[in-house]
Protein backbone atom coordinates (compact mmCIF):
# COMPACT_ATOMS: atom_id res chain seq x y z
CA UNK A 1 0.00 0.00 0.00
CA UNK A 2 1.18 3.52 -0.72
CA UNK A 3 2.34 5.54 2.28
CA UNK A 4 -0.20 8.17 3.36
CA UNK A 5 -0.32 10.78 6.07
CA UNK A 6 -2.91 12.95 7.76
CA UNK A 7 -2.36 16.70 7.44
CA UNK A 8 -4.54 18.18 10.13
CA UNK A 9 -3.72 21.79 9.39
CA UNK A 10 -3.02 23.43 6.03
CA UNK A 11 -2.15 27.09 5.58
CA UNK A 12 -3.96 29.36 3.15
CA UNK A 13 -0.64 29.96 1.40
CA UNK A 14 -0.26 26.23 0.73
CA UNK A 15 -3.84 25.99 -0.43
CA UNK A 16 -3.61 28.99 -2.74
CA UNK A 17 -6.95 30.40 -1.67
CA UNK A 18 -8.51 33.19 0.39
CA UNK A 19 -10.59 31.25 2.87
CA UNK A 20 -12.95 32.17 5.67
CA UNK A 21 -13.16 28.48 6.58
CA UNK A 22 -10.33 26.10 5.74
CA UNK A 23 -11.20 23.75 2.84
CA UNK A 24 -9.06 20.79 1.78
CA UNK A 25 -5.80 21.31 -0.10
CA UNK A 26 -6.07 20.90 -3.87
CA UNK A 27 -4.91 17.56 -5.21
CA UNK A 28 -1.70 17.35 -7.21
CA UNK A 29 -1.98 14.13 -9.15
CA UNK A 30 -4.17 11.24 -10.17
CA UNK A 31 -5.05 9.03 -7.17
CA UNK A 32 -3.24 5.68 -7.06
CA UNK A 33 -4.44 3.91 -3.91
CA UNK A 34 -7.25 1.36 -4.20
CA UNK A 35 -10.15 1.20 -1.77
CA UNK A 36 -11.02 -2.24 -0.34
CA UNK A 37 -14.56 -3.52 -0.84
CA UNK A 38 -16.47 -4.17 2.40
CA UNK A 39 -19.32 -6.71 2.67
CA UNK A 40 -22.76 -5.07 2.79
CA UNK A 41 -23.50 -6.57 6.20
CA UNK A 42 -20.38 -5.06 7.72
CA UNK A 43 -21.09 -1.66 6.19
CA UNK A 44 -24.58 -1.79 7.69
CA UNK A 45 -23.07 -2.35 11.13
CA UNK A 46 -20.71 0.58 10.72
CA UNK A 47 -23.56 2.73 9.39
CA UNK A 48 -25.56 1.97 12.54
CA UNK A 49 -22.60 2.94 14.73
CA UNK A 50 -22.23 6.20 12.82
CA UNK A 51 -25.92 7.04 13.11
CA UNK A 52 -25.79 6.37 16.86
CA UNK A 53 -22.77 8.62 17.30
CA UNK A 54 -23.89 11.47 15.01
CA UNK A 55 -27.62 11.54 15.65
CA UNK A 56 -29.52 13.41 12.95
CA UNK A 57 -26.45 14.37 10.94
CA UNK A 58 -26.52 13.58 7.20
CA UNK A 59 -24.15 10.73 6.31
CA UNK A 60 -22.78 10.12 2.80
CA UNK A 61 -20.18 7.97 1.11
CA UNK A 62 -19.50 5.37 3.78
CA UNK A 63 -16.74 2.97 2.71
CA UNK A 64 -13.41 1.52 3.82
CA UNK A 65 -10.61 4.07 4.00
CA UNK A 66 -7.26 3.41 2.36
CA UNK A 67 -5.70 3.19 5.83
CA UNK A 68 -6.04 -0.41 7.14
CA UNK A 69 -8.77 -0.88 9.71
CA UNK A 70 -10.39 2.49 9.18
CA UNK A 71 -13.53 3.70 7.41
CA UNK A 72 -14.48 7.04 5.92
CA UNK A 73 -17.72 8.95 5.46
CA UNK A 74 -18.93 12.49 5.00
CA UNK A 75 -20.76 13.76 8.07
CA UNK A 76 -22.41 17.04 7.18
CA UNK A 77 -19.67 19.02 5.42
CA UNK A 78 -16.70 17.05 6.79
CA UNK A 79 -15.06 13.86 5.59
CA UNK A 80 -13.94 11.88 8.65
CA UNK A 81 -11.91 8.72 9.25
CA UNK A 82 -12.84 6.33 12.06
CA UNK A 83 -12.69 2.79 13.44
CA UNK A 84 -15.62 0.39 13.01
CA UNK A 85 -17.01 1.15 16.49
CA UNK A 86 -16.64 4.93 15.94
CA UNK A 87 -14.81 5.09 19.25
CA UNK A 88 -12.35 7.55 17.69
CA UNK A 89 -12.41 9.65 14.53
CA UNK A 90 -10.04 11.98 12.66
CA UNK A 91 -10.88 15.17 10.76
CA UNK A 92 -8.09 16.29 8.43
CA UNK A 93 -6.48 15.94 5.03
CA UNK A 94 -5.31 12.46 4.05
CA UNK A 95 -2.48 12.78 1.54
CA UNK A 96 -0.85 10.06 -0.56
CA UNK A 97 2.86 10.79 -0.38
CA UNK A 98 3.79 8.96 -3.60
CA UNK A 99 1.81 11.46 -5.69
CA UNK A 100 1.00 14.13 -3.06
CA UNK A 101 -2.66 13.50 -3.92
CA UNK A 102 -5.05 14.86 -1.32
CA UNK A 103 -7.38 11.89 -0.87
CA UNK A 104 -9.74 13.89 1.34
CA UNK A 105 -10.19 16.61 -1.26
CA UNK A 106 -10.62 14.06 -4.04
CA UNK A 107 -13.33 12.13 -2.18
CA UNK A 108 -15.05 15.27 -0.91
CA UNK A 109 -15.24 16.62 -4.46
CA UNK A 110 -16.76 13.35 -5.62
CA UNK A 111 -19.43 13.35 -2.90
CA UNK A 112 -20.30 17.04 -3.27
CA UNK A 113 -20.31 17.29 -7.07
CA UNK A 114 -23.09 19.49 -8.40
CA UNK A 115 -25.14 19.59 -11.59
CA UNK A 116 -23.47 22.50 -13.39
CA UNK A 117 -26.49 22.79 -15.68
CA UNK A 118 -28.35 24.37 -12.76
CA UNK A 119 -25.87 27.24 -12.36
CA UNK A 120 -27.32 30.65 -13.34
CA UNK A 121 -24.84 31.51 -16.08
CA UNK A 122 -26.57 34.84 -16.72
CA UNK A 123 -25.25 35.90 -13.31
CA UNK A 124 -21.62 35.39 -14.31
CA UNK A 125 -19.00 37.24 -16.35
CA UNK A 126 -18.02 35.05 -19.29
CA UNK A 127 -14.47 34.78 -20.60
CA UNK A 128 -13.49 32.63 -23.62
CA UNK A 129 -10.08 31.67 -24.93
CA UNK A 130 -9.67 29.75 -28.19
CA UNK A 131 -12.50 27.34 -28.99
CA UNK A 132 -13.71 27.42 -25.40
CA UNK A 133 -14.54 23.70 -25.36
CA UNK A 134 -13.36 23.11 -21.79
CA UNK A 135 -15.47 24.81 -19.14
CA UNK A 136 -15.02 26.03 -15.58
CA UNK A 137 -17.28 27.95 -13.23
CA UNK A 138 -15.27 30.16 -10.87
CA UNK A 139 -16.42 31.73 -7.59
CA UNK A 140 -14.03 34.63 -7.21
CA UNK A 141 -13.27 37.75 -5.17
CA UNK A 142 -11.76 40.84 -6.77
CA UNK A 143 -9.57 41.59 -3.72
CA UNK A 144 -8.33 38.03 -3.22
CA UNK A 145 -4.66 37.70 -4.29
CA UNK A 146 -5.12 34.02 -5.11
CA UNK A 147 -8.00 34.92 -7.44
CA UNK A 148 -5.58 37.23 -9.22
CA UNK A 149 -3.13 34.34 -9.47
CA UNK A 150 -5.76 32.06 -11.02
CA UNK A 151 -6.84 34.80 -13.43
CA UNK A 152 -3.20 35.23 -14.50
CA UNK A 153 -2.93 31.49 -15.10
CA UNK A 154 -6.09 31.52 -17.19
CA UNK A 155 -4.54 34.09 -19.52
CA UNK A 156 -2.12 31.33 -20.53
CA UNK A 157 -4.71 28.55 -20.92
CA UNK A 158 -6.21 27.87 -24.34
CA UNK A 159 -9.53 26.32 -25.34
CA UNK A 160 -11.43 27.27 -22.21
CA UNK A 161 -14.66 29.03 -21.30
CA UNK A 162 -14.70 30.61 -17.84
CA UNK A 163 -17.83 31.78 -16.04
CA UNK A 164 -16.77 34.11 -13.23
CA UNK A 165 -19.28 34.40 -10.39
CA UNK A 166 -18.75 37.42 -8.14
CA UNK A 167 -18.26 35.93 -4.67
CA UNK A 168 -16.83 38.42 -2.15
CA UNK A 169 -15.81 37.13 1.28
CA UNK A 170 -16.74 40.08 3.48
CA UNK A 171 -14.77 38.93 6.53
CA UNK A 172 -11.53 39.03 4.53
CA UNK A 173 -12.19 41.75 1.95
CA UNK A 174 -14.89 44.14 3.18
CA UNK A 175 -14.66 46.42 0.14
CA UNK A 176 -14.96 43.62 -2.42
CA UNK A 177 -18.76 43.34 -2.46
CA UNK A 178 -19.28 46.95 -3.51
CA UNK A 179 -16.42 46.72 -6.02
CA UNK A 180 -17.91 43.63 -7.63
CA UNK A 181 -21.33 45.25 -7.81
CA UNK A 182 -19.74 48.24 -9.56
CA UNK A 183 -17.93 45.93 -11.98
CA UNK A 184 -21.24 44.26 -12.82
CA UNK A 185 -22.85 47.65 -13.44
CA UNK A 186 -20.07 48.85 -15.77
CA UNK A 187 -20.52 49.12 -19.53
CA UNK A 188 -18.00 46.35 -20.23
CA UNK A 189 -18.12 43.82 -17.37
CA UNK A 190 -15.31 41.60 -18.61
CA UNK A 191 -12.93 44.50 -19.22
CA UNK A 192 -13.76 46.02 -15.82
CA UNK A 193 -13.31 42.68 -14.09
CA UNK A 194 -9.94 41.96 -15.70
CA UNK A 195 -8.71 45.51 -15.10
CA UNK A 196 -9.59 45.21 -11.43
CA UNK A 197 -8.37 41.67 -10.74
CA UNK A 198 -5.33 41.56 -13.06
CA UNK A 199 -4.10 45.15 -13.10
CA UNK A 200 -5.64 46.46 -9.86
CA UNK A 201 -7.21 49.28 -11.83
CA UNK A 202 -10.58 50.17 -10.35
CA UNK A 203 -12.61 53.37 -10.64
CA UNK A 204 -13.27 54.30 -7.02
CA UNK A 205 -16.16 56.50 -8.12
CA UNK A 206 -17.96 53.64 -9.87
CA UNK A 207 -21.26 52.64 -8.32
CA UNK A 208 -22.98 49.30 -8.13
CA UNK A 209 -26.47 50.72 -8.06
CA UNK A 210 -27.90 48.70 -10.96
CA UNK A 211 -29.74 45.41 -10.58
CA UNK A 212 -26.94 42.93 -9.93
CA UNK A 213 -26.57 39.28 -8.82
CA UNK A 214 -23.73 39.66 -6.30
CA UNK A 215 -25.79 39.13 -3.14
CA UNK A 216 -27.63 36.22 -4.76
CA UNK A 217 -24.30 34.70 -5.83
CA UNK A 218 -23.01 34.84 -2.26
CA UNK A 219 -26.10 32.93 -1.13
CA UNK A 220 -25.67 30.42 -3.95
CA UNK A 221 -22.00 29.85 -3.17
CA UNK A 222 -22.76 29.23 0.49
CA UNK A 223 -25.41 26.66 -0.46
CA UNK A 224 -22.91 24.94 -2.75
CA UNK A 225 -20.30 24.74 0.00
CA UNK A 226 -17.90 27.32 -1.40
CA UNK A 227 -15.65 28.24 1.54
CA UNK A 228 -12.73 29.89 -0.22
CA UNK A 229 -11.85 31.95 -3.25
CA UNK A 230 -11.05 31.03 -5.84
CA UNK A 231 -13.09 27.87 -5.92
CA UNK A 232 -14.28 26.46 -9.21
CA UNK A 233 -16.49 23.72 -10.54
CA UNK A 234 -15.49 21.73 -13.60
CA UNK A 235 -17.68 20.18 -16.27
CA UNK A 236 -18.23 17.04 -14.18
CA UNK A 237 -19.54 19.11 -11.26
CA UNK A 238 -16.55 18.57 -8.97
CA UNK A 239 -15.23 21.52 -7.02
CA UNK A 240 -11.56 22.49 -6.80
CA UNK A 241 -10.37 25.00 -4.20
CA UNK A 242 -7.37 27.22 -4.82
CA UNK A 243 -5.25 28.78 -7.53
CA UNK A 244 -3.64 25.56 -8.70
CA UNK A 245 -0.68 25.63 -11.12
CA UNK A 246 -1.30 25.61 -14.85
CA UNK A 247 -0.26 22.01 -15.45
CA UNK A 248 -2.64 20.79 -12.76
CA UNK A 249 -5.43 22.98 -14.10
CA UNK A 250 -4.91 21.63 -17.62
CA UNK A 251 -5.06 18.06 -16.32
CA UNK A 252 -8.22 18.75 -14.34
CA UNK A 253 -9.94 20.45 -17.28
CA UNK A 254 -9.06 17.59 -19.62
CA UNK A 255 -10.18 14.90 -17.19
CA UNK A 256 -13.51 16.61 -16.51
CA UNK A 257 -14.26 17.17 -20.18
CA UNK A 258 -13.38 13.56 -21.00
CA UNK A 259 -15.72 12.38 -18.28
CA UNK A 260 -18.72 14.29 -19.63
CA UNK A 261 -17.98 13.79 -23.33
CA UNK A 262 -20.66 11.84 -25.23
CA UNK A 263 -19.76 8.16 -25.57
CA UNK A 264 -19.22 7.21 -29.22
Amino acid sequence: MKLLFIALFASAALLGACNAQQPPVAAKATPQTQVTEVPAGKLAEVQSALEAQFKGAPIKGLRAAVLPGLYEAMIGDDLIYFDEKVSHFIVGNLVETATMTNKTEERTSELTAIDVKTLPLANSIKFVRGKGERVMYVFTDVDCPFCTRLEQTLQEVDNVTVYNFMYPIDSLHPAARNKQKAIWCSKDRLASWQDAVLRKKFDATAKGDCANPVDATVELGQKLGVRATPSFFLADGRMVAGAIPREQLEARLNAAQTKVAPKS
